[in-house]
């Protein structure tokens, strides 16, 4: 029967969360300490040894646990914190307070008869049982008001916390699902033309294009990317680019990395080179488009640099597709971790980011 309940007991404790697990570690760690230490500092006195008893204190701490759990798990609960049956809850609340009392009174009542004790003081005045512990019994349901209102407090702080995590997960989701459609219409853009300008390039391109899309496929829906897969996704796509535009554009591209296991998060990097091409070719006379991935001591700095026409962009006020978006995966990733700088001098337009990695 005994083992029947100790098996019982750790499943049911297998299946709760840490945080109830370590709520209930720490009542039972405050409701050990109050009982046992009073026996170890308790007095030397004979005749005060049957109060500080283990058996008696044990038995006076149930009832004080008692009158706090039914306060602070019942009471406010049900009838305090719907704000209806206000009186009916400090009448039940007074009623508890009373028969715990009353149940305090008899068992020190017992212990003094089982002692051969006899009352302290005067007839005329409160024993000393009842003074002792009308103060313990006052403190222990006032604990239960503090104990609740401050466990309510911290449940709704983490409930807005998840809803808060929840909706920033779902716009990060739709910020992902933003980059793979708008990237594949570049690309699938790109081939058009050059089947049109050069068809023979049409082959290496469409298979470039594949590993691409197999990476979208693949590596994308992971939270984080190694800066191994990353820098090989960057070097399919400007080798597709340099298929596409051939000796139109000059392509500098350097990697400088030194623990390739570190991640980072996908899709995160590529609106940059995008927007490069998009904006570094056109009406530029001889452009040249630098690129540079270095990491070191936990952290990444990723810098493009390309020229640009001036009017085009005014004509156009297009000032980059995806930046916006960019952006904001940045503060919702790298919160006071990061750093993007963009600037625009002599045509050339130059994004330098840095941040931390994990």
């Amino acid at each position: 029967m005994f083992n029947c309940s100790l098996i019982i007991v750790v499943h049911m404790l297998k299946h709760l969360k840490p945080a109830i697990l370590l709520e209930i570690l720490l009542h039972l760690l405050f409701w050990v300490s109050i009982t046992f230490l009073p026996i170890l500092s308790g007095p030397s006195d004979p005749a005060f040894r049957g109060l500080f008893s283990p058996w008696h204190l044990i038995l006076i701490n149930l009832l004080l646990a008692v009158q706090f759990y039914f306060n602070a798990f019942f009471l406010i609960p049900v009838f305090l914190n719907k704000k209806k049956h206000l009186l009916l809850y400090f009448t039940l609340l007074l009623l508890s307070f009373v028969i715990v009392g009353l149940l305090i009174v008899q068992t020190h009542q017992a212990t003094m008869l089982s002692q051969r004790m006899v009352p302290f003081g005067p007839p005329h005045r409160p024993p000393f049982f009842l003074k002792f512990n009308l103060p313990s019994l006052t403190a222990i349901t006032a604990a239960g008001f503090v104990y609740r209102y401050l466990a309510d407090q911290s449940r709704e702080i983490n409930t807005r916390r998840e809803i808060t995590n929840a909706a920033l997960v779902s716009e990060l989701a739709f910020l992902r699902s933003q980059i793979s459609p708008h990237f594949i219409f570049n690309v699938i853009n790109g081939v058009v033309a050059l089947s049109r300008l050069n068809p023979p390039a049409v082959e290496p391109t469409l298979i470039q294009l594949s590993q691409l899309l197999r990476y979208m496929l693949y590596i994308t829906d992971e939270e984080k990317v190694t800066m191994k897969q990353k820098a090989d996704y960057l070097s399919n796509y400007i080798e597709l680019q340099k298929l596409r535009f051939g000796e139109q554009v000059k392509v500098n591209f350097t990697i400088d990395i030194t623990a390739p296991e570190k991640t980072i998060e996908p899709m995160l990097l590529i609106p940059f080179v995008e927007n490069a091409f998009k904006y570094g070719i056109g009406d530029v006379i001889d452009p040249v488009i630098d690129i540079a991935l270095k990491e070191g001591d936990k952290k990444l700095i990723f810098i493009v640099k390309n020229p640009y026409n001036p009017d085009e962009i005014t004509k156009t006020g297009d000032h980059g597709i995806g930046l916006a978006n960019v952006k904001r995966r940045l503060e919702l990733l790298y919160p006071g971790k990061h750093s993007l700088l963009i600037s625009q001098s002599d045509n050339n337009y130059t994004v330098n980011l840095q941040l931390q990695l994990k």
